[in-house]
């Protein structure tokens, strides 16, 4: 049952400062960043330039709003991504009193001899708290049977990475190190998350010099039936209801049918994942395009059931199926995904709407991204209706989705480069076991300007 009090409790999300630096997406990929954009601001933000939008207390479109086509988002172009830095205190709270120190009831005796001293040694202090984040370092040329431990001890795999974190239980931020270089047709389940703190995975230096995950056996390929099996790269199996904390930094990934899909359990509320970091990635080649004897693809990036993360500063580039290429969408947030942000994004080039929201996925915000040559419609909500639809799985009801806000985009044309409509609501508000939040708008929408003619950017 979908009603009005569903609601997850709100986590915790990290403050960031998204004013992102300019840079070309031609060049090295593995180091572009994601394009901002200046120009005039004088369009009203109250109305979307494309078409209808949805005013936030109305669900009835309001008439198309004029066209100005020189608004543009005002990022200074060399501004950078800054996070709040909020590092916990490692240091304890000490007693100031004198371990040797004793409470005087009252005064002793003049002839009385002093307390020996004891003949044991004081009890040594405890070991301090390691410092710092537990590194592991994963290398092209690293060897499985490795520790980790330092870029000549590096490992080849993340379900290596895995292994070494459950048997060492860190109790801490943990960063995974991961050297430039190609690594081929990894995929990995992973399962091990620390509400409280978070697990990074970054290049190697700290830098832009992205490592590349390809879904081919060989980067030159010949015969992508059998040199590129395709799958999904990373898969986080987690459904505990808790933070998980995942953080992608960096990271270039190439010909998977899915890049990253971030799954709590789809059937209940309470058992999501959340608070998980996709920043500065690189996804190209997503879908079957690069092998289409594959099954199509539906997302490059996927939430189940999956709250509170934050993608923002990627690019999603070539999100293409061969066949059924709607289906196919960069970012999926389905099953009650909620308070996502989705901010300052390029998508480039893509058969499905970049953005798809489905089944009570609430409160999510897409803000100063930049579509081009992409889809039908830069946002869609569309979910599984029971008393239309038979061949839905999910046993209970799909529903709308609600209060989710696109704002101060730019569209650059559809996959057809016509005008990219700005949004579309598959079904409508109304369904059996379904309940509409008291005043509540499905999308709202203002800011959104559109490229004439369209796929000229």
């Amino acid at each position: 049952m979908c009603d009005t009090d569903r609601q997850k409790p709100m986590r915790a999300l990290t403050v960031v400062a998204l004013l992102v630096g300019a840079a070309a997406c031609s060049g090295d990929p593995s180091t572009a960043e994601a394009e901002p954009w200046a120009g005039d601001s004088g369009m009203d933000a109250a109305a979307d330039a494309s078409g209808p939008g949805l005013d936030a207390a109305s669900d009835t479109p309001p008439g198309d709003a004029a066209t100005d086509a020189s608004y543009a988002d005002a990022h200074a172009p060399d501004a950078k991504v800054e996070q709040d830095a909020e590092e916990p205190i490692d240091a304890a709270i000490q007693d100031v009193s004198s371990p040797d120190s004793a409470v005087v009831d009252g005064a002793a005796p003049k002839d009385a001899a002093p307390d020996a001293k004891p003949d044991a040694a004081p009890d040594a202090q405890p070991d301090a708290a390691p410092a710092g984040p537990f590194k592991v370092y994963v290398s092209p040329t690293g060897k499985d049977t490795n520790d980790g431990s330092t870029l000549a001890k590096a490992v080849l795999t993340l379900t290596r990475v895995q292994a070494i974190l459950q048997a060492a239980k860190p109790g801490r931020d943990v960063e995974v190190r991961i050297a430039p270089g190609r690594y081929q047709a990894q995929k990995v389940t992973w399962k091990y998350t620390m509400p409280t703190h978070k697990i990074t995975f970054m290049p190697l230096n700290d830098d832009k010099n992205r490592p590349i995950y390809d879904g081919c056996l060989v980067e030159n390929v010949t015969n992508p039936g059998t040199q590129c099996p395709g799958g999904t790269w990373f898969i986080l199996d987690h459904a505990g209801g808790q933070e998980t904390n995942l953080h992608f930094e960096y990271i270039y990934v190439e010909r998977y049918q899915t890049a990253i899909s971030l799954n709590g359990d789809r059937d209940q509320e309470s058992t999501s994942n959340g608070s998980n970091r996709v920043f500065g990635c690189y996804f190209k080649d997503i879908g079957n395009e690069f092998n289409p004897a594959l099954a199509t693809s539906t997302a490059a990036l996927r939430l189940v059931n999956s709250d509170d993360n934050e993608i923002v500063n990627n690019h999603f580039v070539d999100i293409v199926n061969t066949t059924s290429g709607a289906l196919l969408h960069a970012i999926y947030a389905a099953h009650m995904s909620d308070r996502n942000l989705i901010q300052s994004n390029r998508f480039e080039r893509g058969t499905g709407d970049p953005v798809r929201i489905r089944d009570y996925s609430n409160d999510n915000e897409i803000r100063d991204n930049r579509f081009i040559k992409i889809g039908a419609a830069a946002y869609s909500d569309w979910y599984c209706d029971h008393e239309v639809n038979t061949a839905c799985t999910k046993p209970a009801a799909e529903c709308p989705s609600w209060r989710n806000q696109f704002r101060d985009n730019f569209l650059d044309g559809s996959w057809t480069c016509d005008p990219l409509t700005v949004w579309k609501l598959y079904q409508d508000d109304t369904t059996a076991g379904c309940t509409k939040p008291s005043g509540a708008a499905r999308v709202s929408t203002s800011g959104n300007t559109q490229q004439s003619p369209p796929c000229s950017s």
